[in-house]
């Protein structure tokens, strides 16, 4: 899981490299840290990255407001 983890926050901090603390914030869509833009370039690189495909089921709030949303998503799409 640590990997993965590492990886996604490698990803969102190219996405937004003015965020410092990807970790505790448990609010990134809710507080405006990523936007729709944000959020389709993330799936993107996610997609890519992990080799997965993220169907729009999937596209929620619980698993793109944190960095253990995305984590579990990806895991679970990884199977």
């Amino acid at each position: 899981m640590d990997n993965v983890k590492k990886q996604i926050i490698s990803i969102l901090s190219g996405i937004r490299s003015d965020v410092k603390d990807w970790e505790s914030n448990t609010q990134l869509v809710h507080s405006g840290i990523l936007d729709s833009l944000g959020i389709v370039e993330l799936i993107g690189e996610l997609s890519d990255t992990f080799d997965i495909e993220i169907p729009p089921q999937e596209i929620v709030y619980e698993n793109f407001d944190s960095v253990e949303g995305l984590v579990k998503m990806v895991e679970r799409l990884s199977e």
